[in-house]
């Protein structure tokens, strides 16, 4: 596995480090990583990152909610499991990203998978603007409203269906092709 490490905030430019981990690992990152790789087929990319809204919508315990289209076609219905980096299992994993669930928090961070590179900024990005987005509407009082089970079936059978496309591409070496919307 190939990891670049940058800032901790993501919008910081610098230099990032990079180092190659084996599949199997001691170290936390790299055996997290290698599990979600070895239970997600289509997955190509994680990312781990504490943006501000992620660390806001941690700490007030609650999960975020189908609230946009976008969000579900993308990243999947929010995980229920909140995953603890200290006790982290298979089971755990598999149970987090159920139903091709694209994040998961992970203590007081985000663990956000993508079929590529790109992909995974993207998914990154989506999840904190909802994030965000939720609990300034929380903060000030208002009950945002969820987005229809209808649209939320659509999303989610057009998300699995690119999911099982880019498995399939990885089976056969190559990268999937890039997401469409609706």
């Amino acid at each position: 596995m190939i990891f670049a490490a940058a800032a901790e905030n993501c919008r910081d430019r610098g230099i990032a480090t990079i180092a190659t981990k084996p599949f199997i690992s001691e170290e936390v990152v790299a055996a997290v990583h290698g599990m979600i790789y070895r239970e997600r087929p289509d997955v190509g990319a994680v990312a781990i990152s504490s943006p501000r809204g992620v660390r806001l919508l941690a700490k007030s315990g609650e999960i975020l909610p189908p609230l946009f289209d976008e969000q579900i076609r993308h990243i999947g219905l929010s995980s229920r499991t909140r995953l603890d980096e200290n006790r982290l299992s298979k089971e755990h994993i598999h149970k987090a990203f159920k139903r091709g669930a694209n994040a998961a928090l992970l203590g007081q961070r985000l663990l956000c998978l993508g079929m590529t590179c790109e992909r995974v900024v993207f998914n990154t990005e989506l999840f904190e603007k909802c994030a965000q987005a939720y609990v300034i509407a929380k903060a000030s009082g208002a009950r945002p409203a969820e987005i229809p089970a209808w649209v939320r079936l659509i999303a989610i059978h057009r998300l699995s269906q690119e999911e099982l496309k880019a498995a399939a591409s990885y089976r056969q070496g190559r990268l999937p092709e890039g997401t469409s919307a609706y």
